[in-house]
């Protein structure tokens, strides 16, 4: 009897002990799902804003730019949220069985290949997103310049126009002071003219 009841103490021992294990992977599992949705909502988030032409040339924008950046910015921290979210499930598996962690450490291998694969992808277009930015400034920086020079330019032109508007204002002015003064200058004339012939 005690035999029996040694042996259902075990078998309730290494049921609950399954159990456990089985609690715990699957919270591990919900917890990869978890940021596999995050990180297909961000890839969703990224190519939304890299479809974004909002610029005046129907180009991207320096805030679409900005927007892609932070986008695989948060892409890359939640590549890298996987990877360690993945070494803690292997790590946990390997730690189980022997047998197991030479599948698991291949299925690691190959995830984490593919994962830094990623990354490194990600970090290079990141690079030429940065630079496409920088470019984009400076393109931004050259046609400001130009723009005041061509505001400067109009600026010169339209004070020509103002001071030669002022001066044939001065000169009609003056032409119809001359033309009064001769006015005058005849009428005085013809004063003197009329009284001889009286």
């Amino acid at each position: 009897m005690m035999r029996r009841f040694l042996m259902a103490v075990l078998f309730s021992l290494a049921f609950a002990g399954v159990q456990a294990q089985d609690a715990k992977q699957k919270v591990q599992e919900d917890k990869l799902s978890r940021l596999m949705e995050e990180r297909e909502q961000l890839v969703m988030e990224y190519q939304y804003y890299n479809q974004q032409n909002s610029n005046f040339w129907g180009k991207k924008s320096k805030s679409d730019l900005l927007s892609i950046v932070e986008t695989l910015k948060k892409i890359i921290n939640k590549d890298t949220e996987l990877i360690a979210a993945v070494k803690e499930a292997s790590i946990k598996k390997i730690a189980e069985s022997t047998v197991g962690a030479q599948r698991e450490g291949k299925i690691i291998r190959e995830d984490q290949r593919i994962i830094d694969a990623r990354f490194a992808n990600l970090q290079s277009q990141v690079k030429t997103l940065q630079s496409q930015l920088k470019k984009r400034e400076r393109t931004i920086k050259d046609l400001e310049e130009q723009v005041n020079a061509s505001a400067e330019l109009r600026y010169g032109k339209d004070k020509v126009i103002s001071i030669l508007a002022v001066v044939c204002f001065i000169l009609l002015l003056y032409a119809v002071f001359l033309q009064v003064r001769l006015g005058k200058a005849k009428a005085a004339a013809a004063k003197p003219r009329a009284r001889k012939k009286v």
